[in-house]
């Protein structure tokens, strides 16, 4: 019985490296058939050259004197444009890249020129409560927030859009904007 073991074992120690060298080649094989490329996981068939998850990488960070910024209030679970007003600078700055759970993405047609990531204070990433006594507070569903984003104040562009990444929900929002306040009742 032992002998059989040993056997096996001394197969299967020479057949992994054989099957290893074997691998690339049997996958370069179907790739130059021209089969969809189903990743290295065996996941789902996709073509060649697209983006599973369709979110455009960050544009080339745009470089204004001036800004735009966006006064938001961030009202038990809503968002609301409170008002608009132009920053001088005095210099071109670029903008910066951050992370964020919400962003400002601006496009020209279907193309993203310009995104702006950011944070309301206070809110944090969402805890799964577990229905005991080590339960943390949750500060979401009663916050009351606020937040001025900088934004370039660009000619370009012909929709903007204010992306809430956790949610996956958009809202469209003015562009260009118009400098003062949005709406009279937004979350008061």
């Amino acid at each position: 019985m032992k002998t059989g073991r040993l056997v096996f074992g001394a197969l299967l120690a020479l057949a992994m490296p054989l099957a290893l060298c074997l691998g690339p080649t049997a996958s370069a094989d179907v790739k130059d058939a021209g089969v969809p490329d189903a990743g290295r996981d065996g996941g789902p068939l996709r073509e060649a050259g697209t983006n599973p998850l369709r979110i455009p990488p960050d544009p080339p960070a745009m470089n204004e004197r001036e800004q735009w910024v966006f006064d938001l209030r961030w009202d038990r679970g809503e968002v609301y444009l409170l008002a608009v007003h132009k920053m001088d600078m005095g210099n071109p700055h670029p903008t910066p890249r951050v992370m964020g759970r919400f962003a400002l993405e601006l496009f020209e047609g279907p193309t993203l020129i310009e995104r702006v990531r950011f944070d309301f204070p206070m809110l944090g990433v969402g805890e799964t409560p577990d229905s005991g006594f080590t339960t943390p507070p949750r500060f979401e569903p009663k916050l009351k927030t606020r937040i001025g984003v900088l934004f370039p104040a660009t000619k370009r562009g012909t929709k903007l859009e204010l992306w809430d990444r956790a949610r996956d929900v958009r809202w469209t929002l003015p562009w260009p904007p118009k400098e003062g306040p949005v709406a009279e009742d937004a979350g008061s």
